[in-house]
């Protein structure tokens, strides 16, 4: 007879039921380790010894925190091991629950399983992840654009349908025909749970997609947006299937079918005629640039609770409800970003990992044995889906006149899988529980496909290469008069007239015009899927909300100022920081621009002290000097810049606006000479270029300073002796301190300096200055000007010409 707890340590296999006595309620705090208790001899884990897995188990607060470090501990010491080869975190989780289940400490640890696979402590542990995976689900459907489904082309289209109905039909058919072909015996039930299984396998979530993009650093890339939009086909497709497929097997009950399918009906049509009205009547309730009242986020959980309990009691998937309630919530902010903001940590940080590794634990790999009737079909079911679902998503894309590389790498990325792919194989497994062959062989198979499909995409990833031109783009090599191509990125609104008003100092006129792009950068914070916008093409500015508004009206208006001067096409790009770059390099790649204006990343306050330092914009700063496709310019305003416009427009020529170059010498010096002569050709600004040389009968030993003294010269000729507001002052300068003297003396004498960034060059001029700078993105003597401690009021522009590969 065995005692109440042997008894509580009895599982429920997957194969086989047993009769289980537990004890309600249990008892959820523990006694501690060191108490004193009855000693068990014959355990080896007996209650006398300290740590003793008695005294776990009889508390499941206790065992729930233990098994909790377990996870978290193991999940990160891999991940810290295996993220230098390129392994994702998910596959880490996956990992530390094939080590923490049965097949490995539960095998040479004796009395483990009495604390792991209790049946108590399992269903603490399964109500908590699954309440985590229903949350998750949930900011899964806010973050997803259903509305990316109605714009959809025919290559997302044919894509998306492609990868989940191939599979799915190709998978069925092989189960159909199994005793034609294969010789398969197998009984009814087990039919059923391995059509199941090839439901299950069919599937594309995006979140799976948007992640591993995301690792890639894909997500804004034309085969990222490919990709995410053909794997909300696939989604939207799943879901209705799924849905259609549980309605069907509530058929047997009595009025099932029925009641259930107008009550799924029901529920949709609530959601989309009360619930998203009643969303967006938050987000007119919060004002603007206002996070929204934690009162209405407490409301929207418990809806999100409710939503799950109406998929548990009319038959459905439990993530059905949560996840349409999560579409009718709009993407972005304020509401979807809040909600994010809010709840996001808690579900993907701590709730989603240990759903990932407490259904893997519950796996063991020496359940597979390929002499029994479950192995073969289940791996031979596995690879057919795989293949096919390749094959399902490369035809299209092929049918589509997509090159074949580009091809090749959307259908492997449409075979990634991930935890949503977990989850559904989980989900199934409560209708129609699984034999542990067939479990198993899908968990491992899960797990090498997401690994191996990361590696390949990794291993081929060119990304960074893409925007090498071997063509030249900057403004030297363009002829006079001709018409200059310049993207202008904002980040914040005080962006604006700062960018504006340098542009007015390039001195547009209908013999030289501009083309600019405005590019507005968003973080994207609440979505999964980036959005770029053109907002010449749109009527509306982006999804009924006003992010770009300011921007619109300040550029649209320069353009009317200008008329015939300058034209101007306003973009818009919400995309992670990461990858805010990939958006800024691609626009001037496609539109063959010459220049790409940056703002600088710190901000100041009129009595020059630090009013905003964002590291993002520098990191995307500094990303974009790195492979950008044209010149980039970094502009810093930290003074009467932002007065140019209204001087001139105020007054005469008599009103001067002054300029001040320092040419050292080199390509990027000659690139800020060349725009600079663009502003002389306005008589309302002063232009004075100051020449540092370390001697003024240096001869030209290299073809650089041939070139130098050629631009200078040149200038001389051109601009300083026809027109009386271009002047050349030439110093001497053989050392830093003497160059830091020079720049000292003349400070507080020009409104704009514009310098090179000469990220490689070394000269005496500029000896031992290096050593002090903070800001290496601006080069030497752009990083002393805008320091602190040398109190510069003025504006700088910093250049760095175009780096051909």
């Amino acid at each position: 007879m065995k005692s109440l707890e042997d008894l509580l340590a009895l599982n429920v296999t997957r194969d086989h039921q047993a009769l289980v006595c537990i004890s309600l309620p249990p008892n959820i705090h523990s006694s501690g380790y060191w108490r004193n208790s009855k000693v068990d001899d014959e355990s080896p884990f007996s209650a006398s010894r300290p740590l003793s897995v008695k005294k776990l188990s009889s508390a499941t607060l206790s065992v729930l925190e233990e098994q909790m470090a377990l996870a978290f501990f193991l999940t990160q010491f891999l991940h810290l091991a295996l993220r230098s080869f390129g392994i994702p975190i998910f596959v880490t989780q996956m990992l530390a629950g094939i080590i923490l289940g049965p097949g490995m400490l539960g095998s040479i640890w004796p009395g483990y399983e009495k604390v792991m696979y209790d049946i108590v402590s399992q269903d603490v542990m399964g109500t908590l992840t699954v309440l985590g995976y229903c949350m998750f689900l949930f900011l899964m459907g806010v973050k997803m654009d259903i509305g990316i489904v109605l714009r959809t082309g025919r290559k997302a289209l044919y894509t998306g349908a492609g990868s989940l109905l191939v599979p799915l039909c190709i998978g069925l058919f092989t189960l159909g025909t199994r005793g034609v072909f294969l010789k398969w015996e197998l009984e009814q039930n087990d039919l059923q749970a391995l059509a199941l299984a090839v439901v299950a396998n069919a599937q594309t979530s995006f979140t799976v997609i948007a992640c591993l993009l995301g690792d890639l650093k894909l997500l804004t890339s034309e085969l990222g947006r490919l990709a995410l939009s053909s794997s909300i086909v696939s989604d939207i497709l799943g879901l209705s299937l799924r849905t259609f497929t549980k309605l069907v097997m509530s058929t047997g009950k009595e009025g099932g079918f029925f009641r259930n399918t107008i009550a799924v009906l029901g529920y949709i049509l609530v959601v989309y005629f009360g619930a998203r009205p009643a969303m967006y009547w938050i987000i007119r309730q919060t004002p603007k640039g206002q996070p929204v009242h934690n009162g209405y986020l407490l409301i929207i959980l418990i809806g999100v609770l409710c939503s799950a309990l109406f998929s548990f009691y009319f038959n459905q998937y439990l993530f059905f409800g949560p996840f349409v309630l999560g579409l009718a919530v709009p993407e972005g902010p304020p509401l979807g970003s809040s909600l994010v903001k809010c709840y996001d940590f808690m579900v993907s940080d701590i709730l989603l990992p240990l759903f990932v590794t407490s259904n893997v634990w519950l796996m063991n790999p020496k359940d597979i044995k390929f002499k029994g009737k479950f192995a073969i079909p289940s791996l031979v079911l596995l690879i057919v889906s795989t293949l096919s679902k390749f094959g399902g998503s490369l035809l299209p894309a092929l049918y589509c006149d997509m090159p074949l590389m580009d091809a090749l790498g959307l259908a492997l990325i449409m075979c990634c899988k991930g935890v949503v792919d977990l989850g559904s194989l989980s989900t199934v497994t409560k209708d129609m529980p699984l034999n542990e062959e067939i479990y198993a062989i899908n968990v491992l198979g899960i797990l090498m496909i997401a690994c191996v499909v990361s590696l390949l995409l990794k291993h081929f990833n060119i990304s960074s290469k893409k925007y090498g031109g071997y063509e030249q783009r900057n403004v030297a090599c363009l002829k006079p008069n001709s018409e200059l191509r310049i993207l202008a990125c904002i980040h914040k609104q005080n962006n604006i007239s700062a960018v504006i008003n340098f542009l007015d100092a390039c001195c547009p006129t209908k013999e030289s015009p501009i083309s600019l792009y405005v590019l507005h950068l968003i973080e994207m914070f609440g979505q999964a899927a980036p959005i770029f916008i053109s907002h010449r093409m749109q009527t509306k500015t982006l999804s009924n909300c006003s992010y770009s508004e300011d921007m619109l009206l300040a550029f649209l208006q320069f353009e009317r100022d200008f008329s015939e001067a300058v034209t101007v096409q306003p973009f818009t790009a919400i995309s992670p920081t990461k990858s805010m770059h990939e958006d800024t390099c691609t626009l001037a790649l496609d539109r063959a621009t010459s220049l790409i204006i940056l703002p600088f990343h710190r901000h100041w306050t009129l009595d020059g002290s630090i009013k905003s330092d964002d590291r993002a914009i520098r990191s995307l700063n500094i990303s974009v000097l790195e492979r950008a496709p044209c010149s980039v310019g970094i502009l810093i305003n930290r003074g009467p810049l932002r007065q140019l416009a209204l001087e001139k427009n105020s007054s005469s020529e008599a009103v001067q606006y002054k300029v001040a170059l320092i040419f050292l010498g080199g390509e990027d010096d000659r690139e800020a000479l060349a725009l600079t002569l663009r502003m002389a050709a306005d008589p309302s600004i002063s232009l004075t270029v100051f020449y540092l040389t370390t001697s003024r009968d240096c001869e030209a030993t290299n073809w650089d300073r041939i070139v130098d003294l050629q631009s200078l010269r040149e200038y001389r000729e051109g601009f300083v002796h026809a027109c009386g507001s271009a002047f050349y002052v030439e110093k001497i300068a053989k050392n830093g301190p003497e160059t830091v003297a020079i720049l000292r003396s003349i400070l507080n004498e020009y409104d704009l300096f514009v310098v090179g960034r000469r990220k490689h060059w070394e000269s005496p001029q500029t000896s031992g200055l290096d050593e002090w700078s903070e800001f290496p993105e601006l080069g030497i003597i752009g990083d002393m000007l805008a320091s602190d401690d040398f109190w510069c009021r003025s504006s700088i522009f910093v250049v760095q010409q175009q780096q051909t590969t």
